[in-house]
């Protein structure tokens, strides 16, 4: 008998949601936005076809200083890019620190997202 070869995944791509959807999705307008804002946050800038802004430059910042210069930098980027790409949500602050072990850096972000007439806040912390 001959071996076969196997060449990468078999399809149909399983998930272990209830949906049995191709992906996972968002079940709240929150949770959305909150994938939104780490789509935009985590995608280098030039990226994205057809838009070549969307997205930030964080990356140009992983060699500089750790101190408040180089988090005031980062912080902008953050909220000009969250600003343009999620009109839902409305930055309220945007916190840098650096993590317990001085080499990790992590974003605070806390914004409201307005929706049926009503005002919520909330809270995302990510490491950079």
């Amino acid at each position: 008998m001959a071996k076969t070869k196997k060449y990468g995944i078999s399809f149909p791509i399983t998930v272990k949601s209830d949906e049995k959807t191709l992906f996972d999705t968002n079940s709240t307008l929150a949770e959305a936005v909150r994938s939104q804002i780490m789509h935009v946050i985590f995608t280098p800038k030039g990226e994205k076809l057809r838009d070549p802004e969307f997205g930030t430059h964080l990356i140009q910042y992983i060699f500089n200083p750790n101190d408040n210069q180089t988090w005031g930098d980062i912080r902008e980027e953050i909220d000009v890019a969250i600003g343009k790409y999620v009109p839902e949500c409305h930055i309220k602050d945007i916190d840098i620190a650096a993590g317990e072990d001085g080499r990790d850096l992590y974003a605070r972000i806390l914004y409201t997202i307005s929706s049926n007439g009503g005002i919520m806040t909330y809270e995302t912390i990510t490491k950079l």
